[in-house]
């Protein structure tokens, strides 16, 4: 009897990606980069993913979004789902957590999976026992249901008080969305992270497309949960199953 050795079985991509991007373009190339290097490191050289992105125009979401017309920005984005859908996309991702709000209504508009940024978290809160979290986002993100929702299965919540969150939304919104933060934009970070934790946060969740960019956070001893590698993580599985 001759026995052989089965030849393992190599991963490859199986469905074709569409990513909702623009919010802000910064946010929009990590996701690209990460799902890039993902593909280079599980299908080899030169591997890369195969899909498109339908980019919005991020000014006109920001003036929607001042006027309080959150419905015409579901509408952009649902518009935006169906699109990619129409041209064969078989995943379709939302690439900025606060866009999350609308996540039901984009998912509702396709008949692919949407994966949501945040149930990526509560897995990794369940598998790891996380206690009480700090989250840090946009007030828009902090706000949503769907924090509580996702992230606060038998945890405490600690959001930036007041006083802090502003700097958080200046941060994102006036800097990390123009040009390179630098020293300033990781030092903020890690002032309001040192504060969550002084009021009992065993680990910070970065709820926000744009802070990872400020990576590594200086002078913060706890464990600091990225949101979109995680997010990253769960779209990658998704169009290799």
């Amino acid at each position: 009897m001759s026995w052989t050795r089965a030849t393992p079985a190599v991963r490859r991509q199986r469905r074709r990606l569409g990513l909702i991007g623009g919010m802000s373009w910064r946010s929009t190339a990590l996701y690209h980069e990460r799902l890039n290097r993902a593909a280079e490191r599980a299908f080899g050289s030169h591997g890369t993913i195969v899909g498109q992105i339908d980019s919005l125009d991020y000014a006109e979401l920001l003036s929607l979004a001042s006027r309080g017309d959150m419905a015409a920005i579901e509408a952009h984005l649902v518009d935006a789902a169906t699109r990619l859908r129409r041209a064969g996309c078989e995943v379709i991702a939302l690439t900025a957590v606060t866009a999350h709000r609308w996540h039901k209504a984009v998912a509702a508009a396709v008949d692919v999976p949407v994966p949501h940024v945040l149930a990526a978290v509560a897995r990794t809160l369940r598998a790891t026992g996380t206690g009480d979290i700090g989250v840090l986002g946009t007030a828009l993100t902090c706000r949503s249901d769907a924090v509580r929702s996702h992230l606060g299965e038998g945890r405490r919540l600690l959001f930036p008080d007041d006083g802090d969150q502003p700097r958080i939304d200046d941060l994102i919104q006036r800097i990390l969305t123009v040009r390179d933060a630098g020293a300033e934009g990781r030092d903020t970070l890690a002032a309001v992270s040192r504060t969550l934790q002084g009021r009992g946060a065993r680990a910070i969740v970065l709820a926000c497309t744009e802070l990872p960019l400020l990576l590594p956070v200086p002078a913060v001893d706890l464990p600091v949960i990225d949101a979109v590698a995680l997010h990253v993580d769960d779209i990658f599985d998704r169009i290799c199953e």
